[in-house]
């Protein structure tokens, strides 16, 4: 068959239905993935809550008030607060308190810690092993730990989801997740929970995102925003804004943890029993399943198409393969070999980067502020929901890259006001800002980079940019811990990269109204490294 004649077949989606049964199917699958992504991801905050407001313990105090025991048996530092890793050499002289004395002699606490349950109202993993002091750093690493487990997890579900498919990948993905969650809740020391939290971390991001490919490459252009954001704005949001809820009426880290982790079996039989994508299946030659796959969405949308249809769209199908692929087995070096490959693959990953890390600090920035973590964790997990929805609205008119560069200058300009402003609420309210406005570069930033991709390799290009991601998330918590230096710091560090983020966006490709590439020529001919790009409308 001529190859003009086979243009008609590049877009399967005109034939089997571009938003029927078939992808709402897709999309039902989707949403509780994007629940439980929640719960991957956010979990471990509420494992390794540790209460700001800590103290020594004194043996000798224990049956007095906690304010006496403190004035009694625990020195005062410079700004008037109470020490929480010394205590008074001899604190059962109840004749001598803080104030009366601060000559005596102090020692490191020997008898253990109290916690101030008014903070954190259960036992956490860090109060139960007293990951304070010295071992303060203990949560920070598990989360450094968690996050490197992330970078294997793309590096080998990336190269799953493009080599063996994205269900597969869905499979091994939410079983990691599992597996590492319930080990945890026999851990009994940080080695142990640092390895568990290794193994869910394998997890982060491809317990979500196979199944996130496999629905985008199957609707049309013009639902793409809607159902490229509506799963992460209303099912992810939901999820995060419960985990802390779930914690506090738990009240036991174990018992959470596993309550966190079993729902994974939900993401592992949806890997076994829906289909898989027919744009991987076309690219890498398992044309008969394929054509079953198209088959069966024709049936479920309503569509009725000819025998003839059928055996020419094959035909086209193998024609394509034979001409593009040659049979080739892409590796990720493939997105290196040129210049424009290699340059916008480096934007996709500094970008990326700079999202995860502002992202994920002010994810965890709750941690640091002198609020209720319980409570404005879910105020500020509730900009989930119009930081999805706004994208809906504004990608299809103004496009990607002007919505995207925009966000990240909003996010600065937010991180900014939260090291200047000294009131907590002030300071909060800024931080909830700037959550809105990472949300929204995170959700933009997942569609764009699944759109320059093609479909050859956009497993592993997503891996890469996954992997890098990671890395910035992984420096978030190390970089929320510079403020016991200086308490700004932190929110200076988001602003710079924010900025440098929101400038090299703008050398992507547009992506509005452009179907997604199959083949990386079809790709690279569209990555002009262009401020302004032609405008390109496309069917569907």
């Amino acid at each position: 068959m001529p190859p003009r004649d086979c243009e008609k077949y590049e877009n399967f989606l005109l034939f089997i239905g571009d938003f029927g049964p078939f992808q709402k199917r897709l999309l039902f699958w989707m949403m509780p993935a994007a629940f439980l992504f929640a719960f991957t991801y956010f979990g471990q905050i509420f494992m390794i809550l540790l209460p700001k407001n800590h103290w020594c313990r004194v043996r000798e105090l224990e049956g007095l008030p906690e304010s006496e025991q403190k004035n009694r048996g625990i020195p005062k530092k410079q700004d008037g607060s109470f020490e929480n890793c010394f205590m008074y050499n001899e604190p059962y002289d109840s004749n001598k308190t803080n104030d009366a004395n601060q000559t005596r002699s102090q020692i490191p606490c020997n008898n253990g810690w109290i916690y101030d349950r008014k903070e954190v109202p259960y036992e956490s993993i860090a109060t139960e092993y007293n990951w304070v002091c010295d071992k303060r750093d203990f949560g920070t690493y598990s989360v450094v730990v968690y996050f490197v487990g992330c970078i294997v997890g793309c590096l080998c579900f990336g190269f799953i989801t493009d080599h063996s498919g994205r269900l597969p990948a869905l499979f091994m993905a939410n079983s990691c997740s599992m597996i590492g969650g319930c080990v945890s809740v026999v851990c009994k020391g940080f080695p142990c929970f640092a390895a568990s939290r290794f193994v869910a971390g394998l997890s982060m991001n491809y317990c979500f995102v196979p199944i996130y490919i496999l629905t985008l490459e199957n609707v049309g252009i013009k639902y793409r925003t809607l159902v490229g954001n509506l799963a992460l704005t209303f099912s992810f949001t939901l999820g995060a804004c419960l985990l802390p809820w779930l914690a506090y009426v738990i009240s036991n880290w174990r018992h959470y943890a596993m309550v966190v982790a079993l729902p994974m079996v939900l993401m592992i039989l949806t890997s076994l029993l829906a289909p898989e994508s027919p744009s991987w299946l076309m690219s890498v030659g398992k044309l008969d399943r394929c054509m079953e796959v198209l088959k069966e969405a024709a049936k479920a949308n309503g569509k009725t198409i000819s025998e003839e249809v059928w055996s020419e769209m094959r035909e086209c199908f193998e024609l394509k393969f034979a001409n593009e692929q040659l049979g080739k087995q892409y590796t990720s070096l493939d997105l290196f070999k040129t210049i424009p490959r290699f340059v916008v693959l480096m934007i996709l990953i500094v970008t990326w980067m700079v999202v995860a890390l502002a992202y994920d600090a002010h994810v965890r920035v709750v941690e640091i502020l002198d609020t209720d973590v319980f409570i404005t964790f879910s105020l500020s997990s509730l900009v989930e929901i119009p930081a999805g929805i706004v994208p809906m609205l504004l990608l299809d008119r103004i496009g990607r890259k002007p919505v995207m560069s925009a966000v990240m200058l909003l996010c600065a300009t937010s991180s900014l006001f939260v090291g200047l402003l000294k009131g907590h609420w002030d300071a909060s309210t800024a931080a909830i800002a700037a959550r809105f406005f990472a949300t929204m570069a995170y959700n933009v930033g997942q569609q764009w980079a699944s759109e320059i991709l093609p479909t050859v390799l956009r497993g592993q290009g997503l891996a890469i940019i996954n992997i890098m991601g990671q890395m910035g998330a992984l420096t978030s918590p190390l970089v929320l811990s510079t403020h016991r230096y200086y308490p700004p710091l932190p929110m200076f560090i988001i602003t710079l990269v924010s900025v440098i983020g929101a400038s090299i966006i703008l050398f992507l490709p547009e992506t509005r109204g452009i179907k997604m590439p199959q083949t990386l020529d079809e790709a690279e001919k569209r990555w002009t490294l262009r401020c302004r790009d032609r405008e390109i409308n496309e069917d569907l």
